[in-house]
């Protein structure tokens, strides 16, 4: 019996060592930008190496299994900060978009909209480096647990409801500031209703293009991420581009797509909207195409 703890206490150790050198690999897609947060953000950092391995808080884990994990890990926060996790993911440049657009999907379902691509190095000093990016959405999302009350529990909270609702009285709520186009619609473009999709379209301009390699392909031909000018020519023209990706896309390439498009004229720039592979699948079967 003695033996048989010592070797799992063992093998424990060597497994830890080995996901720690696993991440230790990782080598991160260089960037200037600062991540802004407050002290009272939380993280939960997960972390893709170069053969697309997939770590949660540095735990080996199968990506169809983040959005329940994650859910689960939320849910046992204190309530005042649920609403303020943010996801880290640390992602070696090499690794295919394809696990990524996955784990993405995973965030989505489980209500993770914002999401910081971390640059640079995964030590200490870079902490705050990194670029911010709004998730796309999911057509599927879970159903949030929610934690059983005792009676006494239930009495508490009411009359601590009550008491903040005294303390306001008969003053209305301040009116909710005014949302964009892309906040109120991305939900309708991750749906199957053709209709809906259609009328939220309605008098804008759009196109979709395919996000490579080599940069943006539209209509078989390719603009180089670095041709500013053509980039341009293809954001200030339209509403919305409608990006998709393609198979062997690899990381680093997305994110340099990204850092391009966060520098131009955000007075000018159509909305960058990602269709992961999930929602392409299904507005195939419902016969919807996002292109003009």
């Amino acid at each position: 019996m003695k033996f048989k703890i010592q070797f799992m206490v063992i093998y424990s150790l060597l497994f830890s060592w080995v996901i720690n050198a696993q991440i230790d690999t990782i080598d991160l897609p260089e960037g200037d930008d600062d991540i802004k947060i407050n002290t009272t953000t939380l993280f939960f950092s997960i972390y893709v190496d170069n053969q697309s391995n997939v770590f949660l808080d540095k735990d080996s884990i199968n990506v169809y299994n983040i959005a329940k994990r994650l859910s689960y890990l939320r849910y046992k926060l204190p309530e005042h900060f649920k609403m303020r996790v943010k996801i880290n993911l640390y992602v070696d440049k090499k690794a295919d978009y394809y696990i990524v657009d996955i784990i993405k999907t995973q965030l989505a379902s489980a209500y993770f909209e914002r999401l910081y691509y971390k640059t640079n190095s995964i030590e200490d000093a870079d902490v705050l480096k990194g670029i911010s990016w709004t998730n796309h959405q999911s057509f599927y999302h879970l159903e949030r647990p929610k934690k059983i009350l005792t009676k006494k529990q239930q009495e508490k909270n009411r009359r601590f409801n009550d008491s903040i609702n005294r303390g306001f009285g008969d003053i209305p709520p301040p009116p909710a500031p005014p949302t964009s186009w892309f906040f109120d619609s991305q939900h309708i473009i991750y749906s199957d209703s053709k209709d809906a999709i259609e009328e939220a379209l309605e008098g804008r301009t759009f196109s979709c293009i395919t996000l490579t390699n080599k940069g943006y392909m539209k209509n078989d031909k390719i603009i180089k991420f670095k041709n500013k000018e053509k980039v341009e020519s293809l954001f200030y023209s339209q509403d919305i581009v409608f990006v998709k990706f393609s198979d062997d896309l690899v990381y680093g390439n997305y994110l340099d797509a990204i850092k391009y498009y966060k520098d131009l004229d955000n007075k000018k720039k159509g909305y960058f909207i990602e269709l992961s592979s999930e929602i392409e699948m299904i507005h195939k079967k419902s016969d919807i195409q996002l292109s003009n």
